[in-house]
């Protein structure tokens, strides 16, 4: 884990791997650590891990809504209702999922995930740039051939 202060970037080695919820013990922290600086950054340490761990449950949450999905138009739909949700704490969180679910031989699941994170950021990137609307549409266009094609 790494976390950014105002002076600079402090370097944590933990006894384990960040998992949400879990507690981590400091292991080094030292020499980029300034002792009067050590409250500030034991905080900044605890906000980063609240963060990635509210983070984990809306990716368990969106994944498990996919995964209920019956077509790739409501998927759309329901990648479209969170967008608000895709920041760098939820890519961190998702990225640290991928990583855990590899080392516990979830490949499935983690392939899942490392195709969800590109499509993620392209939902991510469109919407920044005012295209929420357009992709709506594209679902729309997608559900009429889907059920025209199923006639």
């Amino acid at each position: 884990m790494t976390v950014t202060l105002a002076d600079g970037i402090v370097a944590v080695g933990a006894e384990r791997e960040l998992f949400a919820g879990e507690s981590v013990v400091v292991l080094d922290a030292a020499p980029l650590l300034p002792e009067k600086r050590a409250a500030e950054w034991a905080d900044a340490v605890e906000r980063k891990i609240d963060r990635l761990s509210g983070k984990v449950k809306d990716v368990e949450q969106l994944y498990a809504e996919i995964q209920k999905s019956p077509s790739p138009e409501k998927t759309g739909a329901i990648v479209l209702e969170h967008v608000s949700d895709y920041d760098d704490d939820f890519f961190q969180a998702l990225a640290s999922m991928t990583v855990h679910d590899k080392a516990r031989l979830h490949l499935s699941r983690a392939r899942d995930f490392e195709a969800l994170v590109d499509y993620l950021h392209m939902v991510r990137r469109r919407a920044r740039h005012g295209e929420m609307a357009a992709m709506r549409r594209e679902l729309a266009q997608g559900a009429v051939q889907e059920r025209d094609l199923g006639s």
